[in-house]
């Protein structure tokens, strides 16, 4: 049997079809669901992490702080990278309210497009892309101290380090991928210090505090996912010594470990398709460690409702799951339906 992967453009095809709102991207799960809302608790989780590795974000001391002396937000913008941000619901609800500037990365043109119209609208963590009501000319630009640029392109296609400069092949030569490229919308003040897409980061002051990547990455190919994580590092915030400062977080659903031929890997071909797949823990390991990632924490979602699924909202039970820390997705495994946790990497 030839080894299953992830078609991409079939997976793209996919949620091109879906509704282009948080109840459509989480797969009838934006609502308040047994009476726990999946989106509320999945962003408080994410800006809790991130506020455990980034500290200086906090406008508070944070409760697991060993002293109350909280190292001080250094004078610079915080920037962020939203990978697979679909309307931009992490990037509204977890970056937004914690960085200064955000770029979104999603490959579906109808979802690329209505998170340019929630960013208009100034809704939940849009807000802060607008001056204040009231606000006067020139005020008005300077008060608008944050910004997002929305890129449509898929993540094998996108390098964080150089936006706009092709990924090269395996052959080291730049492919047409470069196309698939697009700065779709820049938002917020114009006055807002964007480096040049055009041109490499200079890192000890325009690199990436962090790279979030959550909820994507069963529509790439092991091979993709490594040299898509290599860039992203690349790209994070490194001190002229060469501390790397910056941070990767991947959070998944993760299946069980396996034994033999795709070993742990669970593919959803629901629409005869091999369009995405789970990976289990080890799996996940495997890739961070090709990919020369040092994984420094790995928290296990909690909260989420029994049934909740990201990816199949039609999954149905028999007998019932019993645990209702995790969230389920992608199907059943022979007569039983399997519990996939959604676990957050944070890596460096």
């Amino acid at each position: 049997m030839p080894e299953q992967t992830p078609d991409f453009e079939a997976g793209v095809a996919y949620w091109a079809n879906t509704e282009a709102s948080v109840d459509g991207v989480l797969g009838g799960y934006g609502e308040c669901v047994m009476g726990t809302p999946v989106p509320r608790l999945d962003a408080t989780s994410s800006r809790l992490l991130i506020l455990s590795l980034l500290p200086s974000l906090s406008t508070i001391v944070p409760p697991h702080a060993s002293t109350p002396a909280t190292p001080p937000r250094p004078q610079r913008p915080f920037r962020a990278l939203d990978c697979g941000a679909g309307i931009g619901r992490v990037t509204s609800t977890v970056l937004l309210p914690l960085f200064d500037l955000v770029d979104l990365v999603e490959p579906v043109p109808s979802f690329v497009k209505q998170a340019k119209r929630n960013a208009l609208a100034g809704k939940e963590g849009w807000a802060a892309l607008h001056p204040p009501a009231g606000a006067t000319e020139p005020a008005r630009d300077e008060l608008t101290l944050k910004g997002a640029r929305i890129w449509r392109a898929g993540l094998q296609h996108f390098d964080p380090l150089c936006p706009s400069r092709p990924v090269a092949g395996s052959s080291g030569v730049p492919s047409s991928s470069s196309k698939h490229v697009e700065l779709f919308a820049h938002l917020g003040g114009s006055a807002l210090p964007w480096p040049d897409p055009a041109r490499e980061l200079d890192l000890a002051e325009e690199g990436y505090d962090l790279v979030m990547v959550q909820w994507c990455v069963g529509h790439l190919d092991d091979p993709s996912l490594v040299e898509f994580l290599k860039r992203s590092r690349r790209a994070l915030r490194t001190s002229r010594d060469g501390k790397v400062e910056g941070f990767i977080i991947v959070k998944e659903n993760t299946c069980k470990d396996t034994d033999g031929a795709g070993a742990g890997r669970l593919f959803d071909d629901s629409d005869s398709s091999i369009t995405r797949c789970c990976r289990s823990d080890k799996a996940f390991r495997d890739v961070f460690k090709q990919a020369g990632l040092k994984l420094l924490r790995r928290e296990v979602q909690q909260g989420f409702p029994q049934g909740a699924s990201s990816f199949h909202p039609s999954l149905a039970f028999d007998p019932p799951p019993t645990r209702a820390d995790l969230l389920i997705c992608v199907g059943r495994v022979g007569s039983r339906a399997e519990l996939f946790p959604v676990v957050a990497y944070a890596l460096q």
